[in-house]
């Protein structure tokens, strides 16, 4: 009975083990998002604020009745449109890296549990 006691002893601290791995590694991913969200928050006010700015000047470039109005607003607009594109892309970026960390860890906390499983 010694044996059996002992073998059943090292299989319960590695089980136990594992699940403080998967409950740390989902620990992990949470803070990972929570520290990427400040970065995405950021790069979407910075877009509203290009934008709002664009726009401004778009509407002062309107106000100033010069013979250029038109190509300086299609400069404006296309200068708008190539700024929310990269703002967007920057978004994006920012999401896709907390997704693949929070992916990552994830993958991690399954093989964990998958190997306790087994």
């Amino acid at each position: 009975m010694g044996l059996m006691d002992t073998i059943k002893g090292w299989f319960g601290t590695a089980k136990d083990e594992g699940a403080d791995l998967a409950d740390k590694s989902m620990d992990q991913a949470s803070e990972l998002v929570d520290k990427a969200e400040p970065y995405v928050e950021k790069t979407k006010d910075f877009a509203e604020d290009t934008a709002d700015t664009a726009g401004a000047k778009l509407e002062e470039l309107k106000d100033s009745g010069s013979d250029s109005v038109d190509s300086a607003q299609d400069e404006a607009a296309d200068a708008l449109d190539s700024v929310q594109d990269k703002a967007a892309e920057a978004v994006d970026t920012a999401q896709n890296a907390a997704g693949n960390a929070a992916d990552a860890v994830e993958g991690a906390v399954d093989d964990v549990k998958d190997k306790l499983d087994s």
